[in-house]
């Protein structure tokens, strides 16, 4: 009875009222439907130009988007890992995260712990302003709502890397693979996607530790806590996480990044460890374990 009457409410609304508030509440929603990309030809050179819907050029990037298929496993596997763990279990907004946000931090009136998901920092990224008040965090929200509801999850991850920021007017992954280790997205090893994954929240200032070619110890252990999340995630197996641990990411002493969130010494296979695949960035024998529910 309560669905009937909730698809009674819903057809008997008039269409008009819903689709000039979605419009403009949304303005980039009629854009997106008609297929409007946020990206498009700059000059001759083949740079790429990148600009929000809704606001003026903010950076470039070289080369060509980046095609889904063409992006490193490991990257999405350590973005979840690091940024959205329940992203395939969520709705493009994860209820049970801002639930659980709110009652750690109401006594003090404001969310301190960061409750976003992937599809609202695409959302926030690519087609809203950078001003922080409640009407945009009200748009984020809807938007993703929407968003998920019209792209597939991988198509959302897709985007996603292409249009984030990875450092002063660094958009996208294909620019950031150039820029920070000299090579393309596609061919971006395990540690390096776990690396690019370590700068997201704060791009510009994190950075600094690439681009000087020396890691502080909060990127290290931001970068170890990545790993140790997609092993507890059984996206990588206690093998693999092994690996990445001890890889060169390009310029850094191997033995920099070789310490341990906590011991795990019982984890530890005694054999050796199967081989990297270097030109993908993922492992020959991919671990495809979905996420664990919390």
């Amino acid at each position: 009875m309560r669905i009937f009457s909730f698809y009674f409410w819903f057809f008997q609304f008039p269409l008009w009222i819903f689709l000039v508030f979605l419009f403009w509440f949304i303005p980039w929603v009629f854009l997106l439907y008609l297929g409007v990309l946020v990206y498009f030809p700059y000059d001759s050179q083949g740079k790429t130009r990148y600009m929000r819907v809704t606001g003026p050029v903010v950076g470039f990037f070289t080369d060509q988007w980046v095609a889904e298929k063409d992006i490193p496993k490991l990257c999405k596997k350590a973005l979840i890992a690091a940024e959205d763990n329940r992203y395939y279990d969520h709705i493009g907004v994860d209820f049970k995260s801002l639930q659980q946000n709110f009652s750690q931090n109401k006594k003090n009136f404001k969310l301190k712990r960061g409750g976003s998901t992937i599809t609202q920092q695409l959302v926030k990224n690519a087609f809203l302003s950078r001003e922080k008040n409640n009407i945009r965090k009200s748009r984020e929200v809807i938007g993703a709502l929407i968003l998920n509801a019209i792209m597939s999850k991988e198509m959302q991850l897709g985007w996603y890397f292409n249009v984030v920021e990875f450092g002063s007017e660094i958009y996208g992954i294909e620019n950031a693979a150039r820029t920070y280790f000299n090579t393309s997205a596609k061919n971006l090893n395990a540690a390096q996607c776990v690396a690019l994954v370590t700068i997201l929240p704060s791009p510009n200032k994190w950075n600094q530790s690439i681009k000087n070619k020396s890691l502080t110890n909060f990127f290290i252990q931001r970068y170890n806590k990545i790993n140790y999340n997609m092993k507890e995630m059984r996206f990588i197996s206690s093998k693999e996480n092994d690996i990445i641990k001890k890889m060169d990411l390009g310029f850094i002493n191997k033995s920099i990044i070789t310490q341990k969130l906590q011991p795990n010494k019982n984890n530890i296979p005694k054999n050796s460890p199967k081989e990297l695949n270097q030109n993908k960035g993922i492992f020959q024998e991919e671990n495809e374990d979905d996420i664990d529910d919390e």
